[in-house]
């Protein structure tokens, strides 16, 4: 029996390392990278307001949140919220075809 396709894989912020989060590493860029080429669309789940006082990690966020692609969501609920709107998304794309 064939798996059905997952849109979105959601990732607790507290199970990535903290060189995830470090511009300089490259970790999160090439893990986004992946998810852009191959899918699903990732979703980084937590408050990393803490780490955010990199401008450029903050950059990342900002830029990311704006795309369709990786999401940092700050919790369950706001996860919660972007898996109805892109079911809803969906649902709209699939009635008007």
């Amino acid at each position: 029996m064939a798996m059905p396709k997952q849109d979105m894989m959601a990732v607790p912020a507290a199970r990535l390392d903290e060189r995830f989060f470090s511009p300089g590493t490259r970790c999160a860029g090439e893990l986004m990278r992946k998810s852009v080429n191959y899918g699903p669309k990732l979703v980084v789940v937590g408050d990393i307001s803490c780490l955010a006082a990199s401008s450029a990690l903050r950059a990342l966020v900002g830029e990311s949140n704006r795309s369709d692609h990786v999401r940092f969501v700050p919790d369950l609920a706001a996860l919660a919220a972007l898996a109805a709107l892109a079911a809803l998304a969906a649902r709209l794309g699939a009635q008007s075809s």
